[in-house]
């Protein structure tokens, strides 16, 4: 009967049991789900990195990496596995692309469509920007470092290496990393690997979040940098052995073809002294033959002319004949004939003569003397013939010597101009041999010289340095994601708190009012024999039921949507969540509640069975009037009317009530304020620091440091920064006995440029501070930390091991990293080593990226950095902080009507006969509401007074226990947050009285007013 009685009574009191579930609900829901936010979100991001392989350590080096450092990375005890990988960064049309090679072991793909390469042309690309079938060309020049420059996306993956929206930097073309692919491995033509890859022992199924896999990659960190120091010297050691063989190559190589080309000149100048010789031969022998030439022209010209005299007198003695004859010589042919025709004539005729007759002897000595004329004549005519024959063959000699003659000066005359060309060939050869042996000279003197420069350089030959890059070093927003998943577990180990202290609170007060009204109901159950444990476990039942009920369902609900809601609000690319309902948790969460609520509802239970069922029977008698404080101001309390005099009275009597009721609100009202008070803590303190203190728009750091910024001023100029400040900025540690603190020493070359762009106040006065030879600016966390003041002494070492004391001249205000400002001169004394700057900070008013690509083209730059770049991450790293604090303002607001909803219902129910009381007396409706209104609205402003100022306590403890070491976050609440609390506060208050209004209309005067008895 008693547990149907308890059914009877919820349903009877929905409003309460359903008010009591909510409140019950929403604590625990708040509580758990923001307590399972990070857990879910730090184990559905481990098993996604475990599922794809990440790498714990990633080891760079500035000689590259060798078989030999896998080998000893391999035999260290905290080492899983060690994979030697390569990357490449190369520009495309103009952006930057990051090619790496395909691992099997280690940070492997997930494939999001297609297929992996199968071929040295073929790449799997980044799914946020290609797609299959597109072709990638490398433009920038790789030399022969990659087998392929063009290639085919036959897939579109997704990397556990590329966290962030953002990729990060690189030091080709703008400096800001587009996106990436992955080639087969022997597209690479590296002489080393560009990286190692390291996976940790005994990280199967951890948290890469937890403390236990923490000190794992402590350990392997350690056992790393020990091994480090062996293996850079042993690389260095590979590279001068390297390099001093390939000199002693090269010097034999030298001497072997200095020998050759000694050897090649001397036949050579032997060869031109050859022919120099036989050139010279060659002009004695023609200048010979050309005297000997001229000898036989004077001796033959000489018999000429004798034989010429010969002839002429041989024709002087013809033409003396002839003229004997009374002829010439072109008659003796037609005399001859003619002496012939008259021999034959005479001859005839005396042949008919008698050789008697005196006739015939006539005829006969005329016959005679015609002979010998003819005989003469012909005689003559052999002579004309033969001297002319004579005359004709000397005439040929004449010719054909002549012809001989000019044949033989001809032949001198080539002689002379092939000795002419063989000596301008020698002439040539020996120019030619004296350029060769110039050019000769000078390559030995080059070469002698780059193997002395050479022999120079290994002694200038930098140690191999090792790089041990982490997760938060290698992948871009690692180390955001791992920072915004810590902020929010220190608040939900907070803020939930002050949640379920309120939750506590208002279910006791309820159940506190509910056993104090229902004093009859007690008395009636005792008076018929009811066992005080029986009765007290009808109570329990009622609020153990609406406990249960409510724990369950909050502990699945917010289990369930606040770590979806928190995790779609983080800016990163990053696996499906995967929830997980800790059973411990829960049964602890429900032990808890039900523990608290037992607890509560026993001690109400017999406290108020301790008295008789008389004394139950009865209702519990007004509480006495007395004489209240404001009466005594009578100036103040006689200007009050009749109403208001009331409502004082009764808030003055019912302090318990009042006391919850404040504690309600104020606590609602303090957890809206810290909501909103931690956003404007969070927000605008990037925007503060980069660009209220660092007042540079960009900062470049430099490959090579300079001692001086005169070095690139030329460069500078061209790209029209006008007042560059040069910068030497390192990384240091900060110690004491107890502590470490990174941070940055700030060395500026220029005071007057450093005012420009670092605008450095006191963190307390806002003065400005100079720098000076005195001491040291420091930031004000580092003051915070190691409790310094002006004066004291900072200790610090460097990367090196080196300690320095720096005495401290000054506190600067700081929001973001941690910085410690020296002066050239202070710096040049403490530090006792030359001064040398390796970053510029500046302001470019241009195309940032065209600036970027010129200087990184320029080899001078390894990375430029614009303090846009840095802004947009940060809003984008506090949108996930941002979230869960509107998320505290929604469930804050929600845990408001909740509060509200329950005291309103329990100060009706329990004020029933009094608001009947006053209807009898004739109140109207609305005087009726307005004498409840009036003692509402008057707590309701106390309560969020009192809200507003627990609010800006609890802010400053919540922002005290998140913030963290490279943080400094604003410390004060925006006059808005507090406007818009109170709003949200008293609105919802407003909208619980509208509701009271329609309760109020309902409670029946004569039911109210019976007596209980």
């Amino acid at each position: 009967m008693l547990y149907k009685n308890t059914l009877i009574k919820i349903k009877k009191s929905l409003g309460r049991f359903l008010s009591l579930f909510l409140i019950v609900l929403v604590g625990v829901g708040f509580f758990a789900g923001i307590q399972e936010s990070v857990p879910d979100i730090t184990s559905s991001f481990s098993k996604y990195m475990e599922s794809r392989k990440l790498m714990d350590y990633q080891i760079v080096s500035t000689l590259g990496l060798t078989a030999e450092d896998v080998n000893a990375l391999q035999t260290l005890k905290a080492v899983s596995s060690v994979t030697p990988s390569y990357s490449l960064d190369v520009l495309e049309q103009g952006n930057a692309l990051r090619i790496q090679s395909i691992e099997e072991t280690v940070n492997t793909l997930k494939l999001v469509q297609g297929r992996l390469p199968e071929s040295n042309t073929e790449c799997a690309a980044d799914s946020k920007h290609y797609k299959i079938g597109d072709k990638i060309t490398i433009t920038s020049d790789e030399g022969d470092k990659l087998s392929n420059t063009e290639f085919t996306v036959v897939g579109t993956v997704k990397t556990p290496l590329f966290l962030s929206e953002d990729y990060g930097s690189t030091t080709v073309g703008d400096g800001k990393l587009f996106s990436f692919l992955y080639v087969k491995k022997d597209n690479f033509n590296l002489d080393a690997y560009t990286h190692i890859n390291i996976r940790a022992a005994g990280t199967d199924n951890l948290n890469a979040f937890s403390k236990k896999h923490e000190d794992i990659m402590t350990e392997l960190q350690t056992e790393i940098e020990k091994l480090k120091p062996e293996r850079e010297n042993a690389r260095y050691q590979e590279i001068y052995e390297k390099a001093n063989n390939k000199i002693e190559e090269k010097t034999k190589d030298f001497e072997k073809e200095k020998a050759k080309g000694e050897s090649k000149l001397a036949d050579a100048k032997k060869k031109l002294d050859k022919n120099a010789l036989k050139l010279s031969d060659g002009k004695e022998e023609l200048a010979k033959k050309e005297a000997g030439l001229e000898d036989t022209i004077t001796s033959q010209n000489a018999a000429f002319k004798d034989a010429k005299k010969k002839i002429a007198d041989g024709w002087n003695q013809i033409d003396s004949a002839l003229k004997k004859y009374g002829i010439t010589k072109a008659e003796l042919n037609a005399k001859i004939t003619e002496l012939n025709t008259a021999l034959e004539t005479l001859k005839s005729r005396q042949s008919l003569l008698s050789k008697d007759s005196p006739e015939y002897k006539q005829l006969d000595a005329q016959i005679q003397e015609y002979s010998a004329s003819y005989k003469g004549l012909l005689t003559l005519e052999e002579s004309i013939k033969s001297l002319t024959a004579r005359e004709s063959e000397l005439n040929q000699g004449i010719a054909a010597f002549n012809s001989q003659i000019a044949s033989a000066r001809e032949q001198i005359k080539d002689g002379r101009k092939e000795l002419s060309k063989n000596e301008k060939k020698l002439k040539d050869g020996y120019d030619k041999y004296n350029k060769n042996l110039k050019e000769f000279q000078t390559k030995i003197s080059d070469a002698q010289k780059k193997l002395a420069e050479a022999k120079d350089k290994l002694s200038d030959i930098e140690k191999a340095k090792w790089t041990i890059l982490d997760r938060n070093n290698v992948i871009n927003g690692y180390s955001d994601l791992k920072s915004a998943a810590t902020t929010i577990r220190l608040i939900a180990a907070i803020i939930p708190l002050f949640f379920i202290l309120i939750v506590i609170l208002m279910t006791s007060n309820t159940m506190a009012r509910m056993i104090t009204e229902e004093r009859g109901e007690l008395g009636t159950l005792t008076s018929l024999g009811f066992h005080d444990n029986s009765i007290v476990a009808t109570y329990l039942l009622y609020v153990l039921s609406a406990t249960v009920l409510g724990s369950t369902c909050g502990f699945f609900i917010g289990c369930t949507i606040i770590p979806k809601i928190i995790y779609t609000c983080f800016p990163y690319i990053l696996p499906p969540l995967i929830l997980q309902f800790d059973v411990i948790s829960f049964l602890t969460i429900l032990a808890v509640a039900v523990l608290l609520m037992t607890t509560v509802t026993v001690i109400f239970c017999h406290q108020e069975l301790k008295a008789r069922p008389a004394a139950l029977l009865r209702p519990v008698p007004p509480k006495k009037g007395q004489t209240i404080l404001l009466e005594k101001i009578g100036f103040v309390w006689k200007h009050l009317s009749f109403t208001w005099k009331v409502t004082m009275r009764n808030i003055f009597r019912y302090k318990s009530r009042v006391f919850m009721t404040i504690i309600g609100i104020s606590g609602c009202t303090a957890l809206l304020l810290t909501g909103f008070g931690i956003k404007d803590s969070i927000n605008g303190v990037a925007e503060k620091q980069f660009q209220d203190i660092f007042r540079y728009n960009n900062m470049v750091v430099l490959k090579n440091d300079t001692k001086s910024s005169n070095d690139l001023s030329a460069l500078l100029k061209k790209e029209g920064i006008s007042n560059p400040l040069f910068i030497k900025q390192t990384s240091v540690t900060c110690e004491s006995k107890e502590k470490e603190l990174d941070a940055y020493l700030i060395v500026p070359e220029k005071e007057e440029a450093f005012k420009t762009y670092y605008n450095i106040r006191n963190y307390k006065t806002g003065n400005t501070v100079k720098l000076n030879n005195t001491g040291v600016i420091i930031s004000e966390k580092i003051a915070a930390v190691y409790n310094l003041k002006k004066g004291d002494i900072l200790r610090i070492k460097d990367s090196d091991n080196n300690s320095y004391s720096l005495p401290v001249s000054d506190i600067a205000e700081n929001h973001i990293k941690n910085y410690v400002y020296i002066s050239k001169g202070l710096y040049t004394k403490l530090f006792q080593q030359p001064l040398t700057y390796n970053m510029i900070v500046s302001n470019y008013q241009g195309d940032a990226a065209v600036y970027a690509q010129n200087l990184l083209d320029s080899k001078v730059a390894v990375n430029v950095t614009f303090t846009e770049d840095i802004l947009s991450r940060a809003v984008k790293e506090n949108s996930s902080l941002n979230s869960v604090v509107l998320l505290l303002v929604f469930v804050s607001c929600l845990l408001v009507v909740i509060v509200l909803y329950n005291l309103t219902s329990i100060n009706i129910s329990e004020r029933k006969r009094e608001i009947a009381t006053l209807k009898v007396l004739g109140f109207y409706d609305m005087e009726t509401n307005e004498y409840i209104y009036r003692e509402a609205l008057l707590l309701t402003i106390i309560s969020i007074a009192a809200g507003l100022l627990l609010g800006i306590g609890l802010h400053r403890f919540v922002m005290g226990v998140i913030e963290r070491e490279e943080f400094v976050y604003f410390k004060s609440v925006k006059g808005l947050s507090f406007l818009w609390t109170f709003l949200i506060t008293m609105a919802f208050s407003l909208i619980m009285q509208i509701t009271t209004y329609f309760n109020l209309k309902k409670i029946d005067m004569i039911e109210s007013l019976k007596s209980v008895e």
